[in-house]
């Protein structure tokens, strides 16, 4: 296979055909959820379904060449956000027979897909693949982490919308089809306790495979310190309520603003870098 994917006309196609799939489900979870189309409700889980086995099998076909490890490039990175969004709300959904927020979190899983593949066609540099179990973990934590801080935010915003409709009494398509507010806040729980995990599991992964490749640990790096804070954050975000007396809505709050500043910081990185370990400000 080629190194530069400008000239990789198969690889190309492939990634489309995956963000293609992306939007017929989302566009099928939206159906079901916002007009209730009985054929949308019974294919929906079905589409989900392919279109993580196919976005699995793209990623296998990916990372080949280099053995079938992931590199550092940008696009390689927002793919596996996509997949993973995906496959955490599935879990999800399996687990707790709800189904009716499926649409937003797709949609954004939709939407890193489609930037994955812009990037893939407009880049001819391939990042670096890790080498060692630390990066690998480091790597993957950090993907997990992005993908919980993500759902968090999206469940946060999705607890005060509802939360509104139900103090101004506008019972909409949401107050009929999301879960209730205690769900929600169950849900925003769970996803605050999986991403301050996976962070945590970054902070750790990135130091040990700092130290097995030899590399000095820069504790002046905007990247690390950004991450620490947002750790930080999102640790004490667990217990905010018990210290501070902060109620759910004031939670969700914090939760959408870090999940727009982490959104804008990636973003910011997949323009202005090919690998996310070369950006500097």
């Amino acid at each position: 296979m080629e190194q530069s994917v400008l000239n990789n006309t198969t690889l190309i196609l492939l990634t489309q055909a995956v963000s293609l799939l992306y939007i017929i489900t989302t566009g099928l979870y939206g159906a079901d959820f916002l007009k209730n189309i009985p054929l949308a409700k019974a294919y929906k889980q079905p589409a989900l379904i392919v279109t993580i086995i196919a976005h699995i099998a793209f990623i296998g076909f990916l990372t080949a060449p280099a053995g079938y490890q992931l590199s550092y490039s940008s696009y390689t990175v927002m793919s596996m956000v996509a997949l993973t969004l995906a496959v955490i709300y599935m879990f999800i959904e399996f687990t707790t027979k709800t189904d009716k927020t499926g649409f937003f979190v797709l949609s954004f899983s939709a939407g890193a897909e489609i930037l994955s593949s812009i990037l893939l066609s407009l880049s001819s540099i391939q990042g670096p693949s890790f080498s060692g179990i630390g990066i690998g973990i480091h790597l993957f934590s950090a993907i997990f982490g992005f993908s919980a801080i993500a759902i968090a935010g999206l469940y946060s915003f999705l607890y005060l919308l509802l939360f509104r409709q139900i103090k101004n009494n506008r019972y909409g398509v949401l107050f009929e089809n999301l879960p209730n507010l205690e769900v929600l806040e169950q849900l925003i729980k769970h996803a605050v306790a999986f991403g301050f995990l996976f962070l945590s599991l970054t902070l750790m992964a990135g130091i040990i495979g700092s130290a097995q490749s030899g590399e000095a640990v820069n504790l002046l790096d905007p990247k690390l310190i950004g991450l620490i804070v947002i750790w930080m954050l999102y640790g004490a975000s667990l217990f905010i309520k018990k210290l501070f007396g902060w109620d759910t809505k004031h939670m969700a709050y914090l939760l959408i603003i870090l999940f727009v500043f982490i959104t804008s910081l990636i973003v910011m990185m997949s323009l202005f870098s090919p690998t996310f370990h070369n950006f500097s400000f």
